[in-house]
């Protein structure tokens, strides 16, 4: 009776799927492993969990899953879906005990609120795009596939939006989507030279990156903006979305449809965006280490609120920084494994206030070499890159301080983007 009893005490203080891993799952993969996401099987049943366990363990161990660039060394983030060395033994315990099933009531995973969106808007259902089942030599040849599609929105005034969601009938195969709600018909203008669904160019408008208004990466399926914020979308906007995909092996019809919804609060604050970049990269073959970035002046007082990131696959790695009038440093964005799938648009659990006079810093490091797991040419070749909008920035999502300043702040982003046209970034023009 004893043994018994010690052997059904250690027993409970083993995990058990109820109590310790189902919720793991639940907090970390259901966005993409729920059977309808980016994920290829779900992650919701003790079955598929339990007859992948020793799969998850090799990918956890190799920090690939679940997919989360920001290192803990910038700001604490909102949404963070990377699990702590903690809750990794914890699933790794539960698998070597047996991967014990215990009881316990499921967990009830409760639907998005009801439709009570201000907009929507959808790419022509009946002329879908067709993702071809391999990646061909295109003019990227080929990395990192992308298609721009044109979504009518329509809207009759500008819209205070907080949230917004996208679906697209092909998720696995979707990996990255940036945001550019564009009131100047210049999107649609593009997309007309092109006979085919959606046009093959970045999704940048004029001076406008690709982004503004927020990056998904897979599984995501929507921007949220924090309590007290808004992004503004112009009247008779079209929402541009540059979609980066992966061929899943078989051909996929893809068609998108994205909701809005407008914040209810009087007083939320507009956030603006000030970019931070480099207009242009020059590698050699083989070229390792090499680091760019820039440094600018804040003129106004501002609040970031959020960060989105761009660089491409010769990136290694980049950091965000701040320093203050008075010499204090604050990274707020680190970067180790650069990966341009996950570029997605991250939220600070707090905003942060920058004072006018405040410096912020960008570094991105580069590797053009064999050793670079993710450098698209094998052996490697020259690179020489540019864009007018950065082939590397950050977008931070700020709000002014002072309402007042915000029409300030836009000219003086504008500003510094037209100054970067001159030859920089190592160019001995």
């Amino acid at each position: 009776m004893i043994e018994l009893l010690l052997c059904a005490i250690q027993e409970s203080q083993q995990p058990t799927w109820h109590n310790d891993i189902y919720p793991l799952m639940l907090s970390h993969c259901q966005e993409c492993h729920d059977g309808h996401g980016a994920g290829p099987f779900e992650l919701l049943t003790y079955e598929s969990v339990s007859n992948r366990a020793s799969f998850i363990v090799e990918l956890l161990d190799a920090k690939l899953m679940p997919p989360w660039l920001p290192s803990q060394k910038g700001l604490p983030l909102q949404g963070e879906r990377c699990m702590s060395e903690q809750q990794i033994e914890l699933f790794k315990s539960w698998v070597s005990n047996g991967k014990l099933k215990g009881e316990g009531p499921e967990i009830i995973v409760c639907n998005e609120e009801p439709n009570t969106y201000k907009l929507s808007g959808q790419t022509n259902p009946q002329t879908p795009w067709i993702i071809p089942a391999e990646s061909g030599i295109r003019w990227h040849e080929g990395v990192l596939d992308k298609r721009t599609f044109v979504l009518p929105i329509g809207n009759s005034g500008t819209v205070k939006a907080n949230k917004v969601v996208y679906q697209t009938t092909a998720p696995q195969a979707v990996q990255m989507v940036g945001f550019v709600f564009d009131g100047s018909g210049q999107g649609v203008e593009v997309d007309n030279w092109d006979a085919e669904p959606g046009y093959e160019m970045m999704g940048d408008i004029g001076w406008v990156p690709s982004g503004v208004h927020g990056k998904i990466g897979p599984g995501s399926g929507g921007i949220h903006i924090p309590k007290g914020y808004y992004i503004e979308i112009p009247t008779e906007s079209h929402l541009i979305a540059e979609t980066h995909f992966r061929p899943t092996g078989k051909e996929e019809q893809l068609s998108s449809s994205v909701r809005i919804w407008e914040t209810s609060e009087s007083d939320a604050r507009k956030l603006l965006p000030i970019l931070t970049m480099i207009r242009r990269i020059v590698l050699e073959p083989e070229e390792q280490h090499a680091v760019e970035g820039e440094s600018i002046q804040l003129e106004h007082d501002v609040d970031v609120v959020g960060i989105t990131p761009r660089a491409g696959a010769e990136c290694e790695s980049m950091r965000l920084s701040a320093t203050m009038p008075e010499g204090k440093e604050v990274i707020l964005l680190d970067i180790q494994k650069w990966d341009p799938h996950y570029g997605e648009t991250v939220f600070l659990e707090s905003p942060v206030r920058l004072p006018m006079g405040s410096v912020i810093t960008s570094r991105w490091v580069y590797n053009n070499s064999a050793s670079n797991p993710r450098n698209p040419f094998n052996p490697s070749k020259n690179v020489d890159l540019a864009r007018r909008t950065g082939i590397a920035h950050f977008i931070l999502h700020s709000a002014a301080a002072e309402s007042n300043d915000e029409e300030a702040i836009l000219a003086w982003n504008l500003k510094l983007l037209r100054q970067r046209q001159r030859p920089t970034n190592n160019s001995n023009e």
